[in-house]
Formats: C-alpha cells, structure tokens, sequence
C-alpha cells in the first residue's frame, strides 16, 4: 500500500471515530430521518397516489432519498468547516497530506453513514407497521444512492469552502439541503405542490435522486426517467467536484 493510501485510511478512521462520539450527526443520520418518515406515513400515506393505490411508496422512498441528501452535504461540509476552525488543517498541510486525501478519507466515511441509513430507513419501511413494498430492482437502489451521494457530497464541499465558519457551515448546510428536498419533492409529492413549484422541481437535484431511488426501490416511474435522472446526477455531480477540490482552501 502506498503512503498515500495509508494517509487516507488513517484520516478515514479519525473522521469515523469522531463521527460515531458526535451524538448529532448520529441523530440526524438514523434517529431523524426514521422519525420524519414514521410521521410521514402515517399522515400521508393513506393519500391516493397518481399512479395507482397509497401513497406509501413513494413518500417512503421519497425520504430514503432526502437522508442521502442529508447525510452527503453534512459529510462533505462538516470536517473540513470543523478542522479548519480548530486549526487541524494547517496541521495536515505541513504532513503529506494533499487535498485528496482529505476529500477521499470524508467521502469514504460519510458513505458508510448514508448506506447504513439507507438500509435502516428500508427495513423500518417496509415493515407491516409502515408497508413499503419493494420490487426487484430494489438492490439496484444502491446505484442512487451511490450518484446522489456523489452529487451531494461534493456540493457539502464547496459550502464549506464557502463560508467562514462551523456554525455558518451548518446552516447554509441545512437551509440548502432543506430547500431543495422541498423543492424537489422529497417532503410533498409535487403534485400536491403550487404550479411554480412543480414547473422548477424537475431542475432540482433532489428531484432527480427521488426518481431515481423511487423507481428501482419500488417500481414508481420508467427506465428512461431513470437514465436521465443518472445522467444528471453523474453529470453535475462531476463539475461539483471539480469545483470543490478547486476551490478547496487550507485556511
């Protein structure tokens, strides 16, 4: 293995360590999201859905998607806000360390957290409690969850080279994942939303990890809705990241 390589697990481990002692992102990783989705369908899900039956599917993976969003921004925003607050990146910066490493060692660890969730959100779904039913494309599932990760991350990066400080980080975090879930349909189907609402949400990138995790979870959808909705996630996911690690600063 090369230096690299061990620089890389070793930042790994320290961001996963801190993660599973830091009792709010283990709370808005699994305890939130579950809670959001209980609370969802059993209010909502009754409601007809316009492709047939309850809307129980859909609102189930509709917040399956949002927790990827959730969980992506936060892994790619917090440690790099944090460890460039307390000093820890200069630090790194005087060790063979490159920014890569960095990026990497944050985005293995917060994959962790979003496949966990992920599964943990399906199997309280379709639970006979809540009635999520799956179809079998549904390990493909992954395959959103994978993009959208990607996309999402790498936006998480970029917040947090944006802005000055942990607290900031965290807001503009939440305001933007937030914003685009409801945008973006992952609260309310759009098509209970106002028209101006279903006329932008289709350009929202939580739009897109929606169609994508919903239709390979449950069937909901078509085969080139899909593949258009991964081409767009791997498309601006991909500039994203370019942006991120240009944009990416020490101090």
């Amino acid at each position: 293995m090369t230096m690299m390589g061990k620089t890389t697990i070793t930042l790994s481990r320290v961001m996963l360590t801190a993660d599973l002692r830091d009792f709010a992102t283990i709370f808005f990783t699994f305890v939130f999201p579950a809670g959001l989705l209980v609370t969802l369908v059993l209010s909502m899900g009754q409601i007809p859905s316009p492709h047939g039956g309850n809307s129980v599917n859909e609102i189930s993976s509709n917040v399956v998607a949002f927790g990827v969003a959730f969980v992506a921004v936060f892994a790619g925003a917090q440690h790099i806000a944090t460890w460039r607050a307390n000093g820890m990146l200069d630090v790194l910066r005087s060790a063979p360390v490159s920014v890569g490493n960095i990026i990497i060692a944050q985005a293995r660890v917060g994959s962790i957290f979003a496949i966990l969730q992920t599964i943990f959100l399906i199997v309280l779904a379709v639970t006979p409690w809540l009635g999520m039913k799956l179809v079998m494309t549904a390990p493909l599932g992954l395959l959103g969850v994978a993009l959208g990760y990607f996309m999402f991350f790498s936006l998480g990066v970029i917040l947090a080279n944006l802005v000055p400080s942990v607290t900031a980080v965290t807001m503009l975090s939440l305001i933007v994942v937030i914003g685009l879930g409801v945008i973006g349909g992952a609260v309310t189907p759009l098509e209970y939303m106002p028209d101006w609402v279903q006329n932008v949400g289709p350009f929202v990138p939580v739009f897109h990890i929606r169609e994508l995790i919903t239709f390979l979870l449950t069937g909901i959808g078509s085969w080139s809705q899909a593949g258009l909705s991964s081409l767009y996630l791997l498309a601006v996911g991909g500039v994203l990241f370019l942006i991120a690690r240009k944009t990416m600063r020490w101090s």
